[in-house]
């Protein structure tokens, strides 16, 4: 892949991708149903929102990191113990190449893209990485599982 063409996706504005739609509940929502709804829609974090104001995000890393001892309640309300509240979010005005540094800095898969303070998506690097390989399929399917090897001799008849 060119230099060209890969500067021309980084730099591209998150205002431009195709963003997902995030599951979202209140903030008082128990556990167990946002699990729930996480686990209906295949999702990987729910966003707590009450009125149009982000209060938080609740993801599997926080499942497993949160909720997963002995005696833990699966029927108290997010916000009481297991929502990261005031969670990073990027604006739809950001390029791709600072959400990707935002994620790969903090260890984040899911990132909420706001205009102002409300959620207009979310931002999955699963969804990043397909839309590098749609915009650029030749260049994406074309290499090699190994990219650094080379082959010492060619190979076939």
């Amino acid at each position: 892949m060119d230099r060209t063409r890969l500067s021309r996706f980084v730099n591209q504005r998150l205002s431009e991708l195709t963003l997902s739609e995030p599951a979202s509940v209140s903030p008082f929502t128990s556990v167990r149903d946002a699990v729930n709804l996480m686990n209906a829609r295949g999702d990987s974090c729910v966003l707590a929102i009450e009125g149009d104001e982000l209060r938080g995000i609740f993801t599997e890393r926080d499942v497993v990191a949160k909720c997963m001892e002995d005696g833990f309640d699966w029927d108290q309300p997010l916000e009481a113990s297991v929502l990261t509240k005031q969670p990073r979010v990027i604006a739809s005005t950001g390029t791709v190449a600072e959400a990707i540094a935002l994620m790969q800095q903090h260890h984040y898969r899911n990132l909420p893209v706001v205009e102002g303070s409300r959620v207009v998506g979310i931002l999955r690097l699963g969804d990043l990485l397909r839309d590098l390989a749609e915009a650029y399929p030749e260049d994406v399917l074309n290499l090699p599982p190994r990219p650094h090897q080379v082959m010492e001799r060619q190979e076939g008849g």
